[in-house]
């Protein structure tokens, strides 16, 4: 369990609060560069412009939250997402909430996303596909996207709060997913996403986890095969 090689991958997401003007992105992102290991923030393309503008090409990793909404309209979608990678350059992952499945897969492989987080999945899309990782909650709906599906919660309230119940137990070349909420802009990292990153350093100093990035885990799925965590990528994140 702890060679690198059996080493679980852990992607960590939280959203920012909506932010507009310059000053308060630049507060922002300079409280996010503070933090130890990879978290992808997701977020408004306002807020995406002002973060990554505010970073001077040191921007932590980004992604569009997109709003349920959005998947009423291809074009809207399509609107939305060429304004976050404008805004953002390098961009290539989205946050998808709540129960609705995601949609126009096509679209935002198109749009140059290859890495969506999302908590439902619908049913099975035609297109070319790779399969995952036996136990790997994620698929490739279409050509050139991978959808990372949230782990299910687990124990809740006080006990599994000072017990950890509500993180995994890492699966040995295992993929978790976690997504923390909503965060705030002058605490990003408190709270639930504070434990979870805590939780997480103690098992990486020990060889069981290690942290990566959406677009990472969908760069090595794209090059297919099962060993997928002893990438280069996931080694080096």
């Amino acid at each position: 369990m702890g060679r690198g090689d059996d080493a679980a991958a852990l992607v960590l997401c939280a959203e920012l609060p909506r932010v507009a003007a310059r000053t308060a992105g630049v507060a922002l992102s300079r409280k996010l560069a503070e933090i130890a290991g990879p978290v992808t923030w997701a977020a408004d393309v306002d807020t995406l412009a002002g973060v990554a503008d505010a970073a001077r090409g040191a921007a932590p990793d980004l992604a569009i939250a997109i709003a349920p909404d959005w998947l009423d309209s291809r074009a809207t979608l399509r609107r939305m997402v060429a304004a976050a990678r404008q805004a953002a350059p390098g961009l290539d992952t989205a946050v998808l909430r709540g129960g609705r499945p995601l949609a126009h897969h096509a679209l935002l492989a198109e749009e140059g996303i290859r890495a969506v987080v999302v908590e439902a999945v619908g049913d099975a899309v035609r297109g070319s596909r790779r399969p995952a990782p036996g136990g790997w909650r994620c698929r490739n709906p279409v050509w050139g996207l991978w959808e990372l599906q949230v782990d299910p919660p687990r124990r809740q309230g006080l006990v599994g709060w000072l017990t950890g119940g509500d993180l995994p137990r890492p699966r040995a070349g295992g993929l978790h997913v976690l997504h923390a909420g909503d965060v705030a802009v002058d605490r990003p990292v408190s709270g639930r996403l504070g434990r979870w990153l805590a939780w997480a350093a103690r098992r990486a100093a020990g060889g069981r986890l290690r942290l990566a990035r959406p677009g990472d885990v969908a760069t090595l799925l794209a090059r297919g095969g099962q060993a997928v965590v002893t990438g280069s990528v996931l080694k080096a994140a």
